[in-house]
């Protein structure tokens, strides 16, 4: 089974690097542009099927790619982590507004849960589940619009289920991650920009 991970073409909050997974935020031009690019490199490819989050800019994205073609499965467990009363603020601004929680999400970020939010431990638990329901599906293509905290979790996964990978990978926007799942084994065939 053939799966294509692509990340969300840039928004206006990706653009001024503020933190957001929450914010229902809409792609800026380059972000279409870059769903555009990737229209064209999987425009070979018939999906079986496409699942995004809850997002508007996953939703955005997938129809670009597939020219709604096929009907989207919205699964909230693809959802960008929530950063709670972080969302929308720069690293700088945190750092003013909240210095201790931001030393205290230096040292334990996997554990760390900004108020209203939620941790990397809680987002890796969803994402796991995604993944042993993808495991289960009889399908030769799968498209999967989605964040770049949930494709570094999916690698993270595959990568014997080892949290501390996930900042060994980039992720930026228009991505596309071609990993398969074959005899029940994950890996990763190729990582697009």
């Amino acid at each position: 089974m053939n799966i294509y991970l692509v990340r969300h073409g840039e928004t206006y909050e990706n653009s001024k690097k503020l933190y957001y997974g929450k914010i229902d935020a809409m792609l800026n031009e380059d972000g279409k542009d870059e769903m555009s690019k990737v229209r064209k490199y999987l425009s070979e490819i018939n999906f079986d099927k496409v699942y995004v989050s809850e997002r508007k800019r996953t939703k955005e994205s997938a129809e670009i790619i597939v020219n709604n073609t096929v009907n989207f499965i919205v699964d909230e467990r693809i959802n960008e982590l929530n950063f709670g009363e972080f969302e929308g603020k720069s690293y700088e601004e945190l750092l003013e507004k909240y210095p201790d929680e931001c030393e205290e999400w230096r040292k334990d970020w996997k554990n760390f849960t900004p108020s209203n939010g939620e941790s990397y431990k809680m987002m890796y638990n969803r994402v796991r589940e995604f993944i042993y329901d993808i495991e289960k599906e009889k399908c030769d293509n799968i498209l999967i619009v989605t964040h770049g905290g949930v494709i570094k979790t999916f690698y993270s996964f595959i990568m014997d289920e080892n949290l501390d990978t996930f900042w060994k990978f980039s992720c930026s926007n228009g991505c596309v991650a071609h990993i398969k799942y074959e005899y029940g084994n994950w890996f990763i065939e190729e990582i697009r920009k």
